[in-house]
């Protein structure tokens, strides 16, 4: 039997209970409009992926808490996602950490879909998780094979050893790894993920049993008030520092680009990378692209034409003085909306 490769990323949509943070964004994260964001980038994720991924027998994966997918833009996300060829697997969130932290608050919604995916991958097979405001632009075979070689996909990110990621630095991290199980690190530990994953069914068959065994210990911290992994991307950077996975692998696939104009960092090699992890164009980028496909404006559809477009309205691959100031129009705009 062959291996299944499959393509993913992930919705979650919280209650008014539960009331969580998405500071990139603002606004209350139970409110339509802020979650209309987010699926707009659900949309044209999978619209990406169908754009780019042209091996035969990738299977799409939308991972979510709802049911029902609502109409944003005029655009039925059920029936749209279902002509894209996309599974939509809705799962309910069970890994949240006993901690009151509110920004980011469904990040470990990744650890329910890992925790789905180990019962249904087989050995050979492998998963990719992203977050949905990533593009696909170009071939992920090469991905799909570093996968089932090293078990995993490990992309840093470029976080400074004292500086806080979500609520822990890599230096605190240390004291937390020595706490949950494991000798200290002799130095900051890379921080590892927090937009893309990438494992093979054989490592998420030793992670799983692993990550159950931690995440005890993880919230007994969070609930006395102490350091702890206080966002997934720690958690999953300290699985990997235990199963012997040390080292970044998969630099050259994906990469966190900002593009706004207080903070850019793109570069001429994004260009040649086929995952592209856009944050800062969740209200710019993806709104128009989303725009354009939802008023059925026309697309370059070969390829290559296609990555140089959307790098453009995007802006990757090298800084933009269109971007530049488009963004900061928009900053200046939502400032003067804001109350006195």
């Amino acid at each position: 039997m062959s291996a299944t490769d499959y393509v993913s990323t992930w919705m979650y949509v919280e209650s008014p209970q539960e009331g969580g943070l998405y500071p990139q964004v603002g606004g209350l994260t139970t409110s339509q409009a802020t979650q209309n964001i987010y699926w707009r980038c659900v949309y044209t994720f999978f619209w990406s992926a169908k754009a780019f991924l042209k091996k035969e027998g990738v299977r799409l994966l939308l991972f979510t808490n709802v049911a029902t997918l609502p109409v944003v833009g005029g655009i039925d996300l059920n029936r749209a996602l279902a002509d894209f060829g996309v599974e939509l697997v809705t799962l309910r969130y069970t890994w949240a950490p006993a901690g009151t932290r509110r920004p980011w608050f469904n990040q470990y919604f990744l650890f329910d879909i890992l925790d789905y995916a180990a019962g249904r991958l087989d050995a050979d097979d492998t998963l990719l998780v992203m977050d949905n405001d990533c593009l696909i632009v170009g071939d992920l075979d090469p991905a799909f094979a570093l996968a089932r070689r090293d078990g995993a996909l490990l992309i840093t990110v470029d976080v400074g050893a004292d500086e806080d990621a979500n609520g822990l630095s890599r230096r605190q991290a240390m004291d937390v790894y020595a706490e949950v199980g494991g000798a200290r690190p002799a130095s900051p530990p890379d921080y590892f993920g927090g937009e893309f994953y990438g494992l093979s069914g054989a490592l998420l068959a030793r992670l799983l049993p692993l990550a159950k065994e931690v995440r005890i210990k993880n919230d007994a911290l969070a609930a006395a008030g102490q350091a702890y992994f206080s966002d997934e991307a720690h958690f999953f950077s300290y699985l990997m520092w235990r199963l012997g996975l040390r080292a970044p692998n998969a630099n050259a696939i994906a990469r966190r680009i900002w593009t706004t104009w207080k903070l850019n960092n793109t570069e001429a090699a994004d260009l040649k990378r086929p995952v592209w992890h856009l944050p800062s164009e969740k209200t710019y980028g993806f709104a128009d692209l989303f725009a354009r496909l939802a008023a059925g404006q026309s697309i370059p559809t070969d390829p290559v034409r296609l990555n140089a477009w959307l790098a453009r309205l995007m802006g990757v691959g090298r800084k933009s003085a269109r971007k530049f100031i488009g963004h900061f129009l928009r900053a200046a705009r939502r400032r003067l909306r804001r109350p006195a």
